[in-house]
């Protein structure tokens, strides 16, 4: 043995490195037969006595199923030249582009799925003045707190837990603000900013707003710009013409038109110290401001600034109507539907230059921007609405002119116009009328009353007010009730003041109870004999409210249950259809995707009716579960089903049914 090849022996022994062939050879003819045994031929050595020598190779038996493929045993180098061979190269070109067009086609398929697939809403974003339950109180009469036979601010505090266990959600406040002396009205106002001392004190306001805030309620006050009292300091200065308040009002050396005042006679009256006639659309000791004046724009913001710094969540324009007149001042046309009255009356006049100008848009948008301002300083929103007498078109402007906004609403006061015997094509009219012509993006609301109408259940009927109240409550809108609708309070047996006077029929305290007060002032405070402002009607035929609290089949229960209702999504958020819409029956479907569907149902028939409502919106099931009925009759108790195939209504009775969501299919 050489020495180099016992160098390489000696290195192999000490690295471990085997030869290995990959062409097994035949013994004979050096190619392995198939069925030859396998033999290895790795050099083995062993050492004898410090002597290495060399073992045989040891031939095995091939193993039963072992594959002898043709590259079993190749090293990674042969394997890597075997594979970059164009067959393999191209084969794994192909199984590559197969599986990337698989992927970019499921990807193409889940994208168009997003696309066309209907998707499910997202749930439309609601202002705390949309969800609401509004209770309008006129202050004197709701509670008296001191025995002075008032109403006044620490009686509605006292109160507070009662209007949050009804579902009420913002307070209205009549007008609170000081006003003269010996005034017959809130009207008399003689400043802005301060309370006037028959309903408290500006810290009684303040803890009444927290208490409201406290309570998850919201607190609004009313806005009186278009007048103020005679006696307001801003009058008593304007008389003075070298004073800078001399424009604060409409000034005119002669009476300029044929003007009449809404209680009658001429809206012009002449004032002695400065030898002018100023204008008065109302009263005459309550004279109207020049909204033309810059100045006088400016003071009505600093009022609104002042309410808001308290933490006042909302204003109610009043009168807004008279807040501009026709420049010009030019002579108003008689009214062609009221040609027989007397020309000293106001309704015989056509009012197109004293009352709902064009102008009031922009005023309403002035004070609606500076209301967005504060709110978004304060991060948070702050409600606006107003009164307004006249058509559709004049009444759907206060929501916005020329793209600009208004008021959040004006209130519908189509609702008071319906009456006792209204059938359902008349009711149906009368929220068609609002909700077909409400401009995109605004929102409804219902009335009930307030302290200038005839209580709805005076109007309606005890019976029909129920309907009435199932119809407010749950349509798409924000419900605005007057307080004691909830008990179905009627109007006072009083004789009332003159059309301008305080004392009005619906007008009487609010009956707590059946004591000879009813609850409104505490006896126990009183001098003498108690003395209410105005008399407390009769407890005969009335239902108090501790008695009716008590009675799951009264109006209050109803009230209760209807506020809770209007928690449900697709009451708060949810769409509107109509359903079964004719001369009795007024019916709607409320849903939204993901959310129960509903089913209104109103009977504002005399009599009996039976009507099929599976065909007239594609989601109505063919049954339903009863959540709310006015009456608890054996056909439709809560919580059973009934079918809506033929659904049987009573006279009057309204009917809330419900069905679960039922997913779209692909």
């Amino acid at each position: 043995m050489s020495s180099l090849q016992s160098a390489t022996e000696a290195e192999m022994d000490k690295t471990g490195i085997y030869v290995v062939s990959h062409k097994p050879l035949d013994s004979d003819t050096g190619v392995r037969k198939r069925d030859d045994p396998v033999v290895y031929d790795n050099p083995s050595f062993t050492y004898d006595n410090g002597v290495k020598s060399k073992k045989e190779p040891t031939t095995y038996d091939r193993p039963t199923g072992v594959s002898d493929a043709p590259y079993r045993g190749m090293g990674k180098e042969d394997l890597l030249r075997h594979s970059s061979k164009p067959l393999w190269r191209r084969l794994r070109y192909v199984c590559m582009s197969i599986i990337l067009l698989g992927w970019l086609a499921l990807i193409i398929t889940v994208v168009a799925l997003v696309l066309i697939y209907p998707r499910c809403r997202a749930p439309r974003q609601r202002e705390w003045w949309q969800k609401t339950v509004v209770y309008r109180i006129y202050v004197p009469s709701f509670q008296d707190s001191n025995g002075d036979g008032v109403g006044d601010l620490n009686g509605i505090a006292k109160r507070l837990d009662y209007l949050s266990e009804l579902g009420i959600g913002t307070i209205s406040l009549s007008p609170i603000f000081q006003t003269r002396s010996n005034a017959t009205t809130d009207f008399d106002v003689t400043d802005h900013t301060k309370i006037d001392i028959k309903y408290g004190t500006l810290s009684d306001f303040e803890s009444l707003l927290n208490e409201t805030h406290a309570r998850g309620m919201q607190l609004t006050l009313d806005f009186i710009p278009n007048l103020t009292s005679d006696q307001h300091p801003w009058f008593q200065e304007s008389k003075n013409t070298s004073s800078a308040k001399r424009n604060f009002y409409v000034w005119e050396a002669t009476v300029p038109n044929n003007w009449q005042s809404v209680y009658g006679n001429s809206s012009w009256t002449n004032d002695s110290t400065r030898g002018e006639n100023y204008l008065h659309q109302l009263r005459q000791d309550q004279p109207d401001l020049n909204l033309r004046s810059s100045e006088v724009k400016d003071e009505l913001q600093a009022i609104l600034q002042f309410w808001l710094e308290k933490g006042v969540d909302g204003f109610y324009i009043r009168d807004s109507g008279y807040l501009f007149e026709d420049y010009d001042l030019r002579d108003e046309a008689p009214s062609s539907a009221n040609l027989t009255q007397d020309s000293n009356d106001y309704d015989y006049y056509n009012h197109t230059y004293t009352y709902g100008l064009r102008e009031i848009n922009d005023m309403l948008a002035r004070w609606r921007h500076f209301l967005d301002d504060f709110g978004n300083k304060t991060n948070k929103y702050r409600m606006l609405f107003a009164d307004i007498k006249g058509g559709t078109d004049l009444t759907m402007h206060y929501f916005g002119y020329f793209n600009r906004d208004g008021v959040d609403f004006p209130l519908n006061r189509f609702c008071l116009e319906l009456k006792t015997g209204d059938d359902g094509n008349v009711v149906s009219g009368v929220a068609s009328r609002w909700l077909d012509n409400l401009p995109t993006g605004r929102w409804a609301n219902w009335m009930g009353g307030d302290e200038n109408a005839n209580r709805i259940a005076d109007r309606l009927g005890g019976n029909m007010t129920r309907a009435f109240l199932v119809l407010s409550m749950l349509l798409p809108g924000t419900p605005f009730y007057y307080y004691g609708d909830e008990i179905g309070m009627v109007q006072s047996n009083e004789a009332p003041d003159n059309a301008w006077g305080q004392k009005q029929p619906m007008r009487a305290p609010m009956r707590w109870d059946n004591s000879t007060y009813g609850g409104f002032l505490n006896e126990s405070q009183c001098i003498g004999k108690c003395d209410p402002w105005m008399k407390v009607n009769d407890f005969t035929g009335q239902n108090a409210v501790e008695i009716q609290k008590t009675s799951k089949s009264s109006l209050m229960h109803l009230f209760k249950n209807l506020t809770k209702l209007r928690n449900q999504a697709s009451f708060e958020y949810g769409d509107h259809f109509r359903s079964v819409d004719d001369s009795s029956v007024v019916s709607f479907v409320r849903e939204y995707d993901g959310e129960k569907g509903f089913l209104v149902a109103i009977n504002f028939g005399s009599g009996t009716e039976t009507r099929k409502y599976t065909d007239t919106h594609k989601t109505i099931p063919e049954e339903a579960d009863v959540e709310l009925t006015t009456e608890n009759g054996v056909k439709l108790q809560v919580g059973n089903t009934a079918s809506l195939t033929s659904l049987e209504l009573g006279p009057y009775q309204g009917v809330v049914l419900s069905w679960e969501y039922v997913a779209k299919e692909l």
